[in-house]
């Protein structure tokens, strides 16, 4: 009987204290939930939008760098300098979602952007798989702008030995005059991704911020992936 008087006690007592918790906890000293836990300043401000200033070059490649519009100039010259029939002018015609369009950019290579000495230092493969042959052809760009809007460009459609397209980040354009316009006079940012050969303007991407090399992961093939027999 007495054994049965004190559990009961027990209970009363820690159901009290529990209740207590509760009350404390609120509104004084409110416990967050998982959903309301504070957002950290970088995941607040990683996709501000607006006109781009600068362009980070980062990922698998030796040299990690910023460019902001006079050093994007100044790589183009450079890579002239370099090989004068390097190619750092196109003329394109795209559909959009007003319309189609036919714009002629210039700007630099993203082929040589990404793996020339003088701009990048090379590619640098991270993963290569469990082949190693050709690691490059598992690595991809992804190019975002400054408000998260990204599209991915494979190496083999730019490497010179394979698709060899003309992908260009551009910093300036044809106005209607003739003469060459400045993208930062323009709602397109200091500079924005060309890809010719593309019937849509998806990949156009416009106020470019990030040029990101990476490799695609180890091929994950389970047999969950394959409709068995």
């Amino acid at each position: 009987m007495r054994f049965t008087r004190r559990i009961a006690i027990v209970s009363l007592t820690l159901s009290i204290l529990g209740f207590w918790q509760t009350t404390l906890a609120f509104p004084g000293n409110p416990v967050p939930r998982e959903s309301e836990k504070t957002t950290a300043v970088w995941e607040e401000n990683a996709c501000p939008g607006g006109l781009s200033q600068t362009l980070t070059l980062g990922g698998e490649v030796k040299n990690p760098t910023t460019f902001d519009l006079q050093k994007l100039i100044n790589l183009q010259q450079d890579l002239k300098k370099q090989d004068p029939v390097v190619v750092t002018e196109v003329t394109v015609s795209f559909q959009t979602g007003s319309g189609p369009r036919t714009e002629t950019y210039y700007g630099v290579p993203l082929w040589e952007f990404i793996n020339n000495e003088i701009s990048s230092g090379g590619l640098q493969p991270g993963n290569s798989g469990q082949n190693s042959k050709n690691a490059f052809l598992r690595q991809y760009i992804l190019a975002e702008a400054t408000d998260c809007y990204g599209s991915v460009i494979s190496i083999g459609e730019i490497h010179p030995n394979f698709e060899a397209k003309q992908v260009l980040i551009a910093y300036a354009k044809k106005a209607s005059d003739g003469s060459i316009q400045y993208l930062t006079d323009t709602d397109e940012g200091f500079a924005r991704l060309v890809v010719p050969g593309d019937k849509a303007g998806g990949r156009y991407i416009s106020n470019l911020r990030n040029i990101l090399v990476l490799s695609a992961p180890a091929s994950p093939l389970k047999a969950k992936y394959f409709r068995q027999p």
